[in-house]
């Protein structure tokens, strides 16, 4: 089996490290724009079967060619991308899988569905953690129900490192930025609407070190997949909300003020500019150089009926960061459940053609089989209310 990695960042290293230790993997393809950083990604975390290369996701023809001879892609690049690399996997006539698309583009890429299915090849959007290991723990509570009318998605975290810059993150800050200046959608009375930013506040009780916590409504994944999936079950309510620390809330609030996340040129000195390319850049170039010591829980509650009687269940994963090799909670439990992914395609334990959702064609019991031997834990219970 041969699976191209594309995206050499935080995320793509931990795809990396887990398909070097799958022994159906022979070879690994690490594509990155930075050469240098894809053959020290190749080289660190490969296990001996890996190769950088240099890719540029702008240029359909050259990743295409990249792309020939393998089996999978694992996408992880910056969402704007996916439309882009998944046409270069269709040119390519691969398997595609991302990390996810911020809702908007995730409903996007299923304008591509009939493209991979014409070529026969399927297209996994958002096969991370959140959305990825939620959409299927979706599935897992909502098995035997006759109707699902509530799911419920909750993303809770904690570090204890102590970072020298003022700055901390755990995942792409360009993201870190959309998801809090972007408007977030959920999903009520059957129909989609959009919320105020960090919205619905809800007090959420979890086991040390998370603790007490606040979680609000944020822009995400699942609902771009989950009430369609779930429609004919009569699904009414969908949501997603996470806990951000309030200094890094308290920060991007004030900069959104000031203009600085807008994608809008100004003039200055003669020459127009971005503010927000200009913020990214100053905030990457100031990146914190520890691995984060935090842990990440995922939390999914189904309510439905069976038999005319309401069920409400709950399943929560705990992921924890590492420290041979070093990899934060948040790269863990969105790395390693994609590339568990695109191994179970290449073994046929993952079937189907066109663009599809995780919760759709991931059977939960040999992917939960693999996630709990990395170390996640997992408990559910029933929910009274």
């Amino acid at each position: 089996m041969k699976i191209f990695v594309l995206g050499a960042g935080m995320m793509g290293r931990a795809v990396v490290h887990d398909l070097g230790g799958a022994r159906e993997v022979r070879r690994i393809v690490v594509g990155d724009f930075d050469r240098a950083r894809a053959h020290d990604v190749a080289r660190k975390f490969g296990q001996g079967k890996a190769r950088g290369v240099f890719a540029d996701v702008r240029d359909t023809r050259h990743l295409a060619g990249l792309l020939r001879g393998s089996d999978v892609i694992v996408n992880c690049t910056q969402y704007n991308w996916n439309l882009d690399v998944m046409r270069a996997a269709l040119a390519g006539r691969v398997h595609y899988m991302d990390l996810g698309g911020l809702f908007h583009m995730t409903r996007k890429q299923f304008a591509l569905d009939r493209d991979f299915r014409r070529i026969g090849r399927i297209a996994i959007a958002g096969m991370g953690g959140a959305p990825g290991i939620t959409n299927v723990m979706a599935r897992e509570l909502s098995e035997g129900l006759e109707r699902v009318e509530s799911i419920r998605v909750y993303n809770a975290g904690a570090d204890k490192q102590r970072y020298d810059s003022p700055v901390a993150y755990t995942f792409s800050i360009a993201t870190i930025l959309d998801e809090l200046t972007m408007p977030p959608v959920a999903f009520e009375n059957g129909r989609y609407v959009e919320k105020a930013m960090l919205s619905e506040p809800e007090k959420g009780k979890f086991p040390e070190p998370i603790g007490n916590i606040v979680l609000r409504h944020s822009i995400h994944s699942e609902l771009g997949t989950l009430p369609v999936s779930f429609a004919k079950r009569g699904l009414r309510e969908c949501f997603f909300k996470i806990n951000y620390e309030p200094q890094l809330v308290n920060l991007v609030r004030d900069l959104a003020l000031a203009g600085f996340t807008s994608a809008e040129p100004v003039a200055v000195n003669g020459t127009r500019v971005s503010p927000r390319a200009v913020l990214l850049a100053l905030m990457q170039k100031r990146a914190p150089k520890k691995t984060p010591l935090d842990v990440e829980a995922l939390r999914v509650v189904v309510s439905g009926r069976r038999g005319g009687v309401r069920k409400t269940s709950a399943l929560e994963m705990w992921a924890d960061h590492s420290t041979r090799p070093e990899f934060s909670a948040v790269a863990r439990d969105t790395g390693f459940p994609a590339a568990i992914a695109a191994v179970m395609v290449g073994r046929g334990e993952i079937s189907g053609v066109g663009v599809q959702a995780p919760e759709n064609v991931v059977p939960p019991a040999p992917f939960f089989r693999e996630l709990k031997q990395r170390g996640f834990r997992f408990r559910r219970w029933n929910v009274t209310r």
